[in-house]
């Protein structure tokens, strides 16, 4: 095989690029590791598979087969995937409003959810769609994880008071929670306190140690010895041994499209929580990651974890941190862990029979708490209250709506924001930089200095049909706002590398209400797909050869030549550009410069040569 085909083989499966180069010197440091994700991933999938309304042994059919995929497709070394809290609230949210939690039916929705939302992201993938993650801004993705963790958070508060939990949005939850703390069961109240508080001291005290795996088995022992379940306190039961084998999901076409919206929101929440630290961890590492290609590793876990009858799976933050932390170097710590995590499902699920469910929502509380980033809210409050407002707005809508509609909102809520500024008119004002021929925003300190009677303005983003209004209304505004006469506009449209037919038809505009004022329109640095449209539209027959210029110093030079007489200003450009000008001819001839652009400035000089004539300078 060529080296190219073995590239191209790597790119579509990565294993291929770090498995062949392991060396079983490795093993010991990535059995670590592998032995860390586990002591991290049992406690809190089986937690988060009850947060998705399934059963606990729902997190040993899922975690190894998306551990498995993801290791062989993804291109992050470090990554973790696992059952997230987010992806498991968005679970039960989708599959809620479906069937009745709990039942053969929920179950295998959350099954189909999972494989529909792996289909998705492959296929995003495949279509190479992988910057779709940017058009969810991080600011509104701070406000809705904030609040989908308050919407975890107020579920999982019953189960430590020994409460029925009710319904409804996060506002309605919590009112049904403060009108019963009377009903409080107090030995629940205990083993969930106590669980809180083993948690968190361990954190501070020994944050090496797998806390939640160290609360999961004292608090299953302690209920087992001391019979408390016997005594009201909920325990999780028992798990059946085993794995489950793949199985195609028992769902109808009309299923599929109602769980079509929660799928969507799972792929795309999944893709953007986990390719920030994707970057993060190959940045550190110095290698890159593939937007695209993580999306299809993301996908095919989900696909697996469903396919398997398990439910969605994410990005673990905390695990892949942890793994990083233990010294991976590829995917291999992955694969142990899902060879460990499948005998444990295989050996040991019996002896998680009298685990309170308190201690499992205790564990849940404590890593949600991580999420609600009150830090980041702060920050985006003091420096820009639009991503502020943002935030709150996706917040807001997670409680009021509940998860999904939350979701739908923040999205609609980011693609408006995008939209709105794509529309904003942002132009900058060019001056010269004294002694120089170079043009700069006019905002600059010092101040470039303004051509007098030329008004220079560049659309800092290109011009299409969103923003195409408003930029000339913008243009026209710095026209009559200006203190002095304005006797021509010279466009810089550098930036506009894609003209499309509104934004050709607004310049047509622009030249006949300039032309209504006697101001001339001139165009600099158009870009050839640009310069195409203008033809074929026929904006370049309205405007005319010489007001399309090469670059902003020619229609500069262009303007000065037809008038009849120069001010200070323009009389020092004059004497800068003869200068700087001869200095730029003789590099152009005594190096390899393009011989056009030499011929270019040659013209140019001349040009200047001949303004500089034995005229004073007006006052």
């Amino acid at each position: 095989m060529s080296e190219h085909a073995q590239r191209q083989t790597s790119r579509f499966l990565p294993f291929l690029s770090w498995l062949p180069a392991w060396r079983p010197s490795s093993l010991k440091r990535d059995l670590v590791a592998a032995l860390t994700i586990t002591a991290l991933q049992i406690p809190e999938a089986m937690a988060y598979a009850e947060l998705a309304g399934v059963p606990p042994q729902a997190a040993f059919y899922a975690g190894p087969v998306a551990l498995v995929l993801y290791a062989l497709l993804g291109t992050s070394r470090q990554l973790v995937v696992a059952i997230s809290a987010t992806v498991a609230v968005l679970s039960a949210s989708t599959v809620a409003s479906l069937a009745q939690t709990g039942t053969a039916r929920f179950i295998a929705l959350t099954a189909a959810l999972a494989m529909l939302a792996g289909v998705i992201s492959i296929l995003a993938g495949v279509l190479k769609l992988g910057r779709i993650a940017q058009f969810f801004s991080e600011s509104l993705l701070t406000g809705f994880v904030f609040g989908l963790a308050l919407v975890i958070a107020i579920k999982q508060v019953p189960k430590l008071l020994g409460l029925e939990a009710g319904g409804g949005n996060f506002f309605e939850r919590l009112w049904h929670l403060v009108t019963h703390l009377p009903q409080t069961h107090p030995l629940t109240l205990v083993v969930g306190v106590a669980s809180l508080g083993l948690l968190l001291a361990l954190g501070r005290w020994v944050p090496k140690l797998p806390a939640s795996l160290v609360v999961l088995v004292l608090g299953t022992a302690c209920i087992g010895l001391l019979g408390l379940q016997g005594h009201g306190v909920k325990v999780v039961g028992n798990i059946p041994s085993g794995l489950s084998g793949p199985a195609i999901p028992d769902v109808g076409l009309k299923d599929l499209l109602g769980l079509l919206p929660g799928a969507c929101g799972i792929a795309l929440v999944t893709f953007a929580e986990a390719i920030g630290p994707a970057r993060v961890l190959a940045s550190k590492h110095r290698y890159e990651v593939d937007a695209n290609q993580e999306l299809i590793g993301l996908g095919a876990a989900n696909l697996g974890a469903g396919l398997f009858r398990g439910l969605s799976v994410g990005c673990s933050l905390s695990k892949s941190a942890a793994n990083d932390a233990a010294g991976a170097r590829t995917q291999m710590p992955s694969l142990l862990a899902a060879a460990l995590l499948a005998l444990v499902a295989l050996f040991f699920t019996p002896l998680f029979r009298t685990l309170p469910e308190a201690t499992l929502a205790a564990i849940v509380v404590l890593a949600t708490a991580g999420m609600m980033n009150v830090k980041e809210m702060r920050r985006l409050f003091t420096l820009r209250r639009t991503d502020f407002l943002l935030a709150m707005g996706a917040l807001l809508s997670v409680l009021v709506l509940d998860v999904l509609p939350g979701l739908l909102v923040s999205v609609g809520l980011s693609v408006a924001f995008l939209v709105w500024r794509a529309s904003q008119p942002r132009l900058s004002e060019l001056g010269r930089v004294p002694g120089t021929l170079d043009f700069a925003d006019v905002r600059r300190n010092p101040a470039p200095v303004r051509v007098p009677g030329l008004l220079i303005l560049r659309p800092n983003e290109g011009i299409f049909f969103a923003n195409a209004t408003a930029l000339r209304d913008a243009v026209i505004a710095h026209v009559d706002q200006s203190s002095a006469p304005v006797h021509t506009v010279l466009l810089d449209l550098e930036v506009t590398a894609d003209l499309d037919v509104p934004g050709a038809d607004m310049l047509g505009e622009l030249k006949e209400s300039l032309d209504q004022r006697d101001i001339t329109l001139m165009l600099s640095r158009v870009l050839t797909p640009t310069r195409a449209l203008l033809d074929r539209t026929g904006v370049t027959d309205r405007l005319g050869a010489k007001d399309l210029q090469p670059q902003t110093l020619n229609g500069v030079i262009e303007y000065l030549t037809r008038r009849a007489d120069h001010s200070k200003e323009e009389w020092a450009l004059i004497r800068d550009g003869l200068h700087r000008l001869g200095e730029l001819v003789d590099e152009a001839r005594d190096s390899s410069e393009d011989e056009a652009e030499r011929r270019r400035l040659e013209e140019l000089r001349r040009t200047l040569a001949r303004l500089d004539t034995t005229h004073e300078p007006l006052e």
